[in-house]
């Protein structure tokens, strides 16, 4: 068996989790951390307790995650956005149509590295 941090506000998907095992080559079990991340040094207690992280974060946090990582493999899901068909109105009387994300596969992030400079 093995620990995946599942670092995201939603639930992963049976087809995500699937996946995972077969990457994995074993059972998995998810250790979540649903709360909004602002900085990575609040959750690496929950890294250590890992075997592999998959996560949704925004790119300048994804950068620090692989560097905190000690080499476990950090992955990020591709879905793609497939219309359902269904048009929603908006409370402003505009029409929307609605999306459903269907699982593609995992990315491997192997290096990402990130700078800025505030204007």
């Amino acid at each position: 068996m093995k620990t995946i941090l599942w670092i995201s506000r939603h639930e992963m998907t049976t087809e995500q989790m699937t996946d995972l095992e077969r990457i994995m080559q074993d059972n998995i079990q998810l250790l979540c951390c649903r709360d909004t991340v602002n900085q990575i040094e609040t959750i690496l207690p929950l890294l250590e307790q890992a075997d592999a992280i998959a996560a949704v974060l925004p790119l300048g946090l994804m950068s620090q995650l692989v560097s905190h990582a000690n080499g476990k493999l950090v992955m990020q899901s591709v879905s793609a956005r497939v219309p359902t068909g269904i048009y929603r109105t908006l409370p402003d009387g505009r029409t929307e149509q609605e999306f459903q994300f269907v699982h593609q596969c995992w990315q491997q992030i192997i290096k990402l590295e990130y700078e800025v400079k505030t204007l």
